[in-house]
């Protein structure tokens, strides 16, 4: 179990799994909170990781909402699989985001939220990453990440936020989540 464990593989692997812990639930709900979920009627979730968000998701999303989550290590998404045995999840890049929700019937998603770890990526993935997000978004959809208090001091967290404003026409900032390890915030973006 422990290879399985979030801290094992952020210690294998830093720049895929970017927790040492699970978010908190205070995080949780403070990144649903925004999404739009009791009105969306499609949801993606985007490196849920071992579902520390998936439960807020859950709770909040209409019943009859399409919901699927992408998740790219495998050894994370059998964790998940276990928590979740319900929720549709693909073993796929996130920049697979619109095909996926092709294959799920839907022309775009309203609501999209993410785990990923946009600090530790370089700038073409966060590029990739973002441009297949905000294609695949509906019109009034929206876009919820969060980033830990001090990943916006670090170039690729200030470049990620520069990039937020060239995909979506409104970018927000919570205030902080003090109760979560590390402290964090949730990016709101509209297309």
């Amino acid at each position: 179990m422990i290879k399985n464990s979030l801290t094992f593989q952020f210690l294998k692997n830093p720049f895929s799994v970017g927790a040492v812990c699970p978010s908190s639930p205070e995080l949780a709900q403070e990144i649903s909170s925004f999404a739009g979920l009791e009105n969306a009627s499609s949801i993606a979730e985007l490196g849920p990781g071992t579902g520390a968000l998936t439960g807020a998701i859950l709770n909040k999303k209409a019943p009859e909402a399409c919901f699927f989550a992408i998740e790219l290590n495998l050894s994370v998404l059998e964790v998940f699989r276990k928590k979740f045995p319900s929720v549709k999840v693909y073993n796929e890049s996130a920049a697979n985001l619109a095909d996926i929700a092709r294959r799920e019937n839907l022309t775009k998603v309203d609501s999209v939220i993410s785990g990923l770890p946009w600090a530790a990526f370089p700038s073409a993935l966060q590029d990739e990453l973002l441009s297949a997000i905000s294609s695949s978004l509906s019109e009034e959809g929206c876009f919820s990440t969060f980033s830990y208090l001090h990943c916006p001091l670090l170039p690729a967290g200030k470049r990620f936020r520069e990039k937020l404003s060239r995909y979506f026409t409104r970018v927000e900032t919570s205030s902080i989540v003090w109760k979560n390890v590390p402290p964090a915030f949730v990016y709101r973006c509209r297309k």
